[in-house]
């Protein structure tokens, strides 16, 4: 359809661009034979090499009008007279023509643009979909939590090496108590690396639960660690990911989020703010968090809880 009227606009166009054409030869000639018929009345051979083709139109006026004209008292023919009133019509009718056309050749373009927007409409409804479509089948969750404490000492003159090990025990002793906190979190697999744990999750509708559990479970910790004089800061990362990814570069990707050392937020990818928009339901706001530069300049966000 669009093909057709594409080609109706170009004819159009072709046609109003001849009219112009055809309206100037035939001003050429309607100016020519008024300066010829002006100076035929008085007599003047100034555009006497017309003559053939005078005699030719007054030949031709003749054969349709059974009378010829005469003007003034020396009885001059007035075909030319007729000829050129002629020429005026053809040059008023082929402007009202070109009116015509130029008006069906704006209705049409704008007929061309209304197909346009409709079919660049249904186009990026197809994309959207299809991005729609990938974004869902991100059905898959890894979330990782790094725990680091120390103790509230003033004046603390123990050994580094000594420090460092009473550290690293509370560290370890808070991972188990946050692994115990959150175990309950529906279709998650958990697995302990270091001072950090991972939670592995399948099925993407459960991913409300898991966050509510993590932001309790590390709420709960960090007052406990304030009776008991520790402070604890914890980094914590989760990405979404669809069947076809391996879980070892999503786990390096998360490793990465880690390394920025943002403490105390759970920080994500812009793709996994796709996927949790999605969800019907939202316990949490994305907030950006800024543009840093892992392996690229990546947008990171920030989950914070709303209620």
């Amino acid at each position: 359809m669009l093909a057709i009227f594409n080609f109706l606009k170009k004819f159009l166009r072709l046609f109003v661009d001849f009219a112009m054409v055809i309206q100037i030869v035939v001003f050429i000639t309607l100016f020519a034979f008024i300066m010829y018929w002006f100076f035929d009345l008085i007599n003047c051979q100034f555009l006497a090499f017309l003559n053939p083709v005078a005699e030719n139109i007054t030949n031709f006026m003749h054969a349709y009008f059974e009378e010829s004209l005469n003007k003034g008292v020396n009885q001059t023919d007035g075909s030319l007279f007729l000829f050129v009133m002629f020429l005026l019509v053809v040059i008023g009718a082929l402007s009202q023509l070109k009116i015509y056309t130029s008006s069906a050749e704006n209705r049409i373009g704008r007929t061309i643009d209304k197909i346009k927007s409709k079919n660049e409409d249904e186009f990026n409804a197809q994309l959207r979909a299809e991005a729609d479509q990938a974004i869902l089948a991100y059905r898959n969750v890894v979330l990782i939590v790094k725990l680091a404490a120390k103790k509230r000492i003033v004046d603390d003159i123990r050994p580094d090496e000594e420090k460092e090990k009473e550290n690293k025990e509370i560290a370890d002793r808070l991972v188990c108590e946050f692994y115990n906190r959150i175990k309950e979190a529906p279709c998650c697999k958990f697995a302990k690396s270091g001072d950090q744990l991972v939670v592995t999750l399948k099925g993407f509708t459960h991913v409300n639960k898991l966050l509510y559990y993590t932001n309790k479970a590390l709420e709960d910790l960090q007052a406990e660690m304030r009776k008991e004089h520790c402070i604890l800061k914890f980094y914590a990362a989760i990405d979404a990911f669809d069947d076809k990814a391996l879980l070892k570069d999503v786990y390096y990707d998360l490793q990465i989020l880690l390394k920025l050392n943002l403490y105390n937020e759970i920080i994500c990818y812009g793709n996994f703010c796709n996927r949790y928009y999605m969800e019907p339901k939202n316990m949490f706001e994305a907030y950006l968090k800024g543009v840093y530069d892992t392996t690229e300049p990546e947008n990171v966000w920030t989950l914070v809880k709303k209620y």
